[in-house]
């Protein structure tokens, strides 16, 4: 069967989303983690970014990056947590999750807020920061194993045999009459 309305239709007829679902609620807060990371890490996404300099404060884009990285990995925990069917991955996830909203409380710790000739301006904590951004990128690569686990990243398919397949069909036919 081909696709309606944009939808994947199995050869039952019911609606087959899974390959949507990981697509957009899977991957794609993957692949924003990632961006998020570099921004917590750089203050910008890329090289090009930081060149142009848009005016705001290296330290504002930083905690920002930080704080869109950690709700991206407890959304994707969200998103995810409902597969989690092999033993023991859906704790594993629950307790990513957990760490990552404690986590999400330390950020006012994060940075200090100064005043020079009337201005306020955001410093970093340095040392506090970038350790926990350690930490938090350590989650993120734990976070896939329960995904892959659970077939969300990779599935473990054995390649299609069409000579085996042909031979599978000759014989249910031979056999259901």
């Amino acid at each position: 069967m081909g696709k309606e309305e944009g939808y994947n239709i199995s050869e039952t007829g019911n609606w087959n989303v899974a390959s949507d679902y990981s697509r957009i609620k899977i991957m794609k807060p993957l692949d924003f983690v990632d961006h998020y990371e570099n921004i917590a890490r750089f203050g910008y996404d890329t090289l090009i970014e930081q060149l142009e300099n848009f005016g705001i404060p290296l330290d504002t884009l930083k905690l920002i990056g930080f704080e869109r990285l950690i709700n991206e990995l407890i959304k994707l925990c969200g998103n995810a947590k409902f597969a989690m069917k092999s033993k023991g991955t859906k704790t594993t996830l629950e307790n990513i999750e957990e760490k990552l909203k404690n986590i999400r409380q330390y950020m006012p710790l994060l940075s200090k807020t100064i005043t020079k000739q009337g201005k306020k301006e955001v410093k970093l904590e340095n040392e506090k920061y970038y350790k926990l951004l350690d930490v938090v990128s350590q989650i993120k690569s734990q976070l896939n194993e329960p995904l892959n686990k659970n077939h969300l990243i990779f599935t473990d398919k054995e390649e299609f045999d069409p000579k085996a397949y042909k031979k599978q069909i000759m014989e249910d036919s031979r056999t259901r009459g």
